[in-house]
């Protein structure tokens, strides 16, 4: 999470010298003593090492961008990527992978090379654990135009759901279940348990799962979009 000291540090460095293809700085900042060249601009870029993940304590707080942070949304945060970016990481522990979006600095410990929100470290399968080995991939500086491996990607396109609650008693989420004309129960294994998420749709586009979003949301503001 955005967390910037004041604190001055005696090495003066020009920014690191690297491979990645185009790559642009912006203004340094200071951390802990140890400064930071964010990219303005990069064709590519790659990276492994550790992914951690952030939720309630952070939730609702300002991040890099200025917008709020948002746990159950699809988001990261890295030390020099663009803000606004867009990165595929891929947990090399179980092969799962998830495209997120840099809205946010850090984190800012050694060996840790993003942090992602509760949703993303969840969908990747190591919320349980806390970190998870991980491969970084930059797909493009645009929000709003992918590209991996060279080839565009709509990520528009696909099935969406919304995942109105979570429940360990099938009966509760059947209950819920009920409350809606189309909504499915998916039952998923985390830390041990069985959980029944109730989840409404489907929808043939993510604009159309997140006008019926905005519809749910007075009532289940814990609700957020699934990709199926």
């Amino acid at each position: 999470m955005l967390n910037f000291v004041a604190c001055a540090t005696k090495v003066q460095k020009t920014p690191p010298r690297s491979d990645y293809e185009g790559a642009v700085y912006g203004r340094p900042y200071v951390i802990r003593g140890v400064k930071y060249y964010p990219l303005q601009k990069v064709k590519e870029f790659e990276q492994y090492g550790l992914a951690s993940w952030y939720g309630k304590e952070e939730h609702g707080k300002l991040t890099a961008t200025g917008e709020k942070f948002n746990m159950y949304d699809l988001t990261a945060a890295h030390k020099t990527l663009p803000l606004g970016s867009m990165v595929l990481v891929k947990n090399l522990e179980n092969g799962k992978e998830l495209v997120v979006r840099i809205n946010d600095r850090g984190p800012f410990i050694k060996g840790r090379i993003i942090d992602l929100s509760y949703k993303g470290a969840e969908e990747l399968g190591f919320a349980g654990k806390g970190l998870a080995k991980v491969k970084i991939e930059l797909l493009s500086e645009n929000p709003n135009n992918y590209v991996y491996h060279g080839k565009s990607v709509d990520l528009d396109k696909g099935t969406f759901y919304i995942q109105v609650g979570s429940f360990k008693n099938y009966k509760n989420a059947l209950r819920s279940k009920n409350n809606f004309d189309s909504a499915v129960i998916r039952k998923a294994f985390v830390n041990n348990d069985n959980f029944y998420r109730v989840w409404v749709g489907s929808f043939n586009s993510r604009k159309k799962a997140e006008d019926t979003l905005r519809t749910l949301s007075y009532k289940y503001p814990q609700a957020f979009i699934v990709a199926d």
